[in-house]
């Protein structure tokens, strides 16, 4: 029973963020400028720059960013409200 819980959490946070993050892309282009546009629409960057290992015969490079905005936060929310109530 917890791992399907976990399941659905997991589930509302990618299905939420990605419907979210389009919805807030297409959105900011029709809002005009203002404090409005402002207020859902501006982005929290969370993460840290890319890190490049370079060892002479192997080399990877690690880094990670999330851009998130009130409009994300909702339809993860929205999300998983409606995952918890299927």
């Amino acid at each position: 029973m917890a791992r399907r819980k976990l399941g659905h959490i997991i589930a509302g946070i990618l299905v939420g963020g990605i419907i979210g993050s389009a919805l807030s892309s297409l959105l900011s282009g029709i809002f005009p400028k203002g404090p409005v546009k402002n207020f859902f629409f501006s982005a929290l960057k969370v993460g840290f720059s890319a890190v490049e290992v370079n060892l002479g015969f192997f080399n990877f490079t690690i880094g990670l960013g999330l851009n998130i905005t009130l409009v994300t936060v909702i339809f993860i929310f929205l999300t998983m409200y409606l995952l918890h109530k299927l």
